[in-house]
């Protein structure tokens, strides 16, 4: 994590002679509200994070609700853009005084026109309740202006400035469905594209031209076999044979695959999102498919051989610089932790649709911006580096909001890893990780802050089932119970929460978490009274404390008591 703001996730399927497949992605956006870190929730793959910036009155208490990271994902029959949501945090504010208005206006009328997929709000507020949804192309009256930032329709509600612009844009709808020789070269990558579903790639627009420029030659220090993966092993033999063609296919710059006889349409979307999660290493690789009956089309944000070649000798050198460190533990927990931190501090979020946002390209080197899926599939590509039984997962949130993270094999058996939200949206700075979600149960997420695990939804109705992952049942490699931050007693995790304040304080730090087992000890440190306790311990103890702020929605699957320190 660089610098962040806001994230969101986007994911999106394009269907019709395009049938994109799906890759989470997570993305930040930049609506603040009054200063205070924001986590939101629009639509897309999320947990809910409540970060209440100051200790609760005894008589007034506030709330606004705020995002971090989100993503979702649709098929859809034109090339559109969704807005997402994958990790999502509420953010509660109490004060003792009474609050002001919430948002300002000043009078205006115009036309505008919707720049990507979105959603009118009911108030002028992130997070703010969803009364109507938008695509490219729409057009709205606008009647006014809010501080922030959002325009008011003449309909009713509010759209944020980022998805309005008073130029028209150009919507590119696909073209009916022929063969895969007759079909238009498709420039839909909806899951690198963040918001808006355009191939971009490197800028060029190349990688969707019919002509290669070579063949890669081979991809650097990386010599995983795709017959190894464990998503591959779950498919049946004629799926594993288009799994094994689409990865030919990418080597050689093709983008003209066969499809096995007895495949379906469906079957083709499945087995392409697999390859597509699943094999980080052809970072080049778009995220759409047109399928035919017997060949389909893929997509590559490149096709010049000799700018992958550059792209790998980069990606090289920042995959050796972190397995330098990674190997000087023994430990597979210790292993993770490394790639986990690595990926953390290096990457930041952002909502825009250039470069290899979803790849390992911008995870490695941080030349770009992340999202979900860029993460996990990152850290994919470390674990197999060194050795670690890595997947991708994806799913959704309570909302049904698109996200990724990754399964891993550690010690004693599998735990869920999820890196992207290690890295949360604040104004923290660039050394701000949290462990939440480090080496989890199923039990403590599924259901909870991850749904629809492994499932494909299409704009159609119809849901594909990638495959089952592992089942994740163990709890001794978690973060807080390796790093001996787990507690039993109230009295001992009470303790154990003012040693940590006290240690992030004294290193400048703004995370003091630990874990405890028991819901009932979790639910009174995090409960307003102790809030103002500590808040009121942290202020005692440094005058640069100005107040503390603590996740609650987002942490209480995972038994984490979290809080933020907030300095002057």
């Amino acid at each position: 994590m660089k610098t962040t703001t806001k994230r969101k996730i986007s994911g999106l399927l394009a269907l019709m002679t395009a049938l994109s497949v799906l890759a989470a992605g997570c993305e930040k956006t930049n609506e603040d509200v009054s200063g205070i870190p924001e986590m939101t929730s629009v639509s897309e793959s999320a947990t809910e994070q409540s970060l209440e910036t100051e200790a609760p009155s005894e008589t007034t208490s506030e709330t606004t609700e705020t995002t971090s990271e989100t993503s979702e994902t649709e098929e859809t029959t034109t090339v559109t853009s969704e807005e997402t949501t994958a990790e999502t945090s509420e953010t509660e504010e109490t004060s003792e005084t009474s609050a002001g208005p919430e948002w300002s206006e000043t009078a205006m009328s115009a036309t505008m026109y919707v720049t990507e997929k979105c959603y009118a709000r009911e108030k002028a507020l992130i997070g703010a309740t969803t009364i109507s949804q938008y695509y490219e192309g729409d057009t709205v009256e606008i009647i006014a202006l809010t501080d922030t930032g959002y325009y008011k329709l003449a309909e009713g509600g509010f759209i944020h400035s980022d998805y309005l612009s008073d130029t028209k844009p150009v919507v590119t709808t696909a073209s009916p469905e022929t063969s895969p020789a007759e079909t238009s070269a498709d420039n839909s990558d909806p899951d690198d594209s963040s918001d808006n579903g355009s191939d971009n790639g490197s800028g060029s627009g190349s990688g969707n031209s019919g002509s290669s420029g070579g063949t890669v030659s081979g991809t650097g220090n990386y010599n995983v076999k795709f017959t190894s993966r464990y998503a591959y092993k779950q498919l049946n033999s004629t799926e594993q044979t288009f799994y094994k063609n689409v990865v030919e296919a990418a080597m050689k710059l093709d983008r003209v695959v066969e499809v096995p006889e007895g495949l379906t349409k469906d079957d083709v979307i499945k087995v392409y999102s697999i390859v597509y999660n699943s094999e980080p290493q052809l970072f080049w690789m778009g995220g759409t498919i047109n399928a035919g009956s017997v060949t389909a089309t893929i997509s590559f944000k490149t096709n010049d051989a000799s700018e992958i070649a550059s792209m790998q000798a980069e990606i090289d050198s920042a995959a050796s610089s972190i397995l330098s460190k990674v190997n000087q533990y023994s430990g597979t927990v210790s292993k993770l932790k490394i790639i986990f931190d690595s990926v953390v501090l290096k990457n930041d979020f952002s909502k825009s649709v250039e470069g290899y946002n979803c790849s390992i390209y911008n995870g490695l080197t941080g030349k770009g911006n992340l999202q979900c899926a860029g993460y996990a599939k990152t850290t994919q590509y470390l674990c197999d580096l060194a050795g670690i039984e890595c997947c991708v997962i994806t799913g959704t949130d309570a909302n049904g909001n698109s996200h990724a993270w990754n399964v891993v094999y550690c010690e004693n058996g599998y735990y869920n890893l999820d890196t992207t939200w290690g890295d949360p949206i604040n104004s923290f700075g660039s050394d701000y990780i949290q462990y939440e979600f480090f080496l989890v149960p199923d039990a403590w997420i599924h259901n909870i802050t991850h749904y629809n695990v492994n499932k494909l939804f299409r704009s159609n109705g119809s849901e594909i089932k990638l495959f089952n992952p592992p089942s994740c049942t163990k709890e001794s490699c978690n973060y807080f119970a390796a790093y001996n931050k787990l507690y039993s007693s109230k009295s001992d995790a009470e303790n154990a929460m003012y040693k940590a304040i006290d240690d992030a304080i004294a290193a400048g730090k703004n995370v003091a978490e630990i874990r405890v087992t028991d819901k009932s000890i979790y639910d009174e440190l995090m409960s307003n009274d102790y809030f103002r306790k500590f808040q009121n311990y942290a202020k005692d103890k440094s005058s640069s404390v100005k107040q503390l702020s603590r996740m609650s929605s987002f942490t209480a699957g995972v038994y984490v008591v979290h809080y933020d320190i907030i300095y002057n």
